[in-house]
């Protein structure tokens, strides 16, 4: 039984990569590329501008703010006074 002819398999194995030394080669996997970028994250960037002036700085700034009027508790890091009660003191 033969699947291909002898010079078709000669030109594949003249156009397979040679692995570095100490490394294995990898079979060919359709769409491993995606796989494997799936689960790595993108390089990341310098980091956010904080400039202050730039249009992305002051929509930052307004975000914030807005976070801040709506959601921020400005007693949360305040010193809470001890309970000496059960809690069940409703039930009375």
């Amino acid at each position: 039984m033969e699947l291909s002819s002898p010079e078709v398999i000669a030109q594949l194995l003249a156009f397979q990569k040679t692995p570095e030394p100490g490394r294995r080669a990898r079979a060919y996997m359709p769409g491993r590329d995606k796989i494997e970028s799936i689960g790595k994250r993108p390089a990341r960037k310098a980091g956010r501008c904080r400039c202050g002036q730039c249009r992305q700085c002051l929509d930052n700034a307004r975000w914030e703010r807005i976070f801040n009027e709506k959601f921020a508790d400005p007693y949360y890091y305040d010193p809470r006074p001890v309970r000496h009660a059960s809690s069940l003191d409703w039930l009375r």
